[in-house]
C-alpha cells in the first residue's frame, strides 16, 4: 500500500466515523442517548452539590437549609409538602431540617388564616441576612459553573430540565404502580399550588 493510498484509507475511515456519528445523533430513540443524559445529569448535579456544600461550610450552613432559604426567598411562604416538591428532600428529613433552620432564626412557622390545619414556613430576618451574606460566594461559584457557556444555552438547558421534571411528575402513574414518594409529593404539590393561585 502506497503512502497516498494509506492516507486515502485513513480519510475514508474518518469520514465513515463522522457519518456514523451524525447518523446516531439523528436517532433520539437510541437507549444510549437517554442513558447519557441521565449520567451527565447525575454527575453534574452531584459535583454541583458538592461544590456548593464546600462554599456553605464557610458559613456553617448545610446545603438543605440553604435550599430552603432560597426557595422561601423566591416563592414566599410554603408548606412542608411544597418545600419537599421544590427540594426533592424526603418529608421526614425535611421536617427535621426546617426545625434546625427555625432554631437558628432563619424561618418561622405560621398557621394559615384560611385553614388552621395548614402550617406555612416563612423566611425570617435572620434568613434574609444569611442569604445576603452567602450570595456573593455562590455567585462566584455560578460564574465558574457557566463560564464559556452562552446565556441562550443556559436558558435552553434550564427550560429542558423543567420540562423533564414536569413530564416525570405528571406521568408518575405510568412509570410504576408503586409510585415513588417524591413523585407523589410533586404531583400533589403541583395541584395544590395551582389551587392556591386560582389556576384550577
Amino acid at each position: 500500500m502506497t503512502t497516498a493510498t494509506l492516507y486515502q484509507s485513513i480519510e475514508a475511515g474518518k469520514m465513515g466515523k463522522m457519518a456514523t456519528s451524525k447518523k446516531r445523533q439523528k436517532q433520539p430513540n437510541d437507549p444510549m442517548y437517554y442513558v447519557q443524559f441521565g449520567y451527565l445529569l447525575n454527575r453534574t448535579g452531584s459535583l454541583g452539590a458538592a461544590s456548593m456544600s464546600d462554599v456553605l461550610k464557610e458559613f456553617n450552613i448545610p446545603l438543605p437549609i440553604w435550599q430552603i432559604l432560597l426557595i422561601l426567598s423566591e416563592f414566599g411562604e410554603q408548606t412542608i409538602s411544597e418545600l419537599a416538591s421544590h427540594t426533592g428532600i424526603e418529608m421526614s428529613y425535611l421536617s427535621r431540617t426546617v426545625l434546625k433552620a427555625e432554631k437558628r432564626g432563619f424561618v418561622a412557622r405560621a398557621k394559615s388564616a384560611k385553614d388552621k390545619r395548614v402550617i406555612y414556613i416563612n423566611l425570617e430576618i435572620g434568613g434574609r441576612q444569611m442569604i445576603r451574606k452567602v450570595l456573593p460566594r455562590t455567585r462566584f461559584l455560578r460564574g465558574i459553573m457557566f463560564q464559556g457557556i452562552p446565556d441562550a444555552d443556559i436558558e435552553t438547558a434550564a427550560r429542558t430540565l423543567k420540562m423533564v421534571y414536569e413530564n416525570l411528575a405528571s406521568n408518575a402513574h405510568a412509570i410504576s404502580e408503586d409510585i415513588n414518594r417524591k413523585l407523589t409529593v410533586a404531583r400533589r404539590t403541583g395541584k395544590s399550588r395551582q389551587i392556591r393561585h386560582g389556576m384550577i
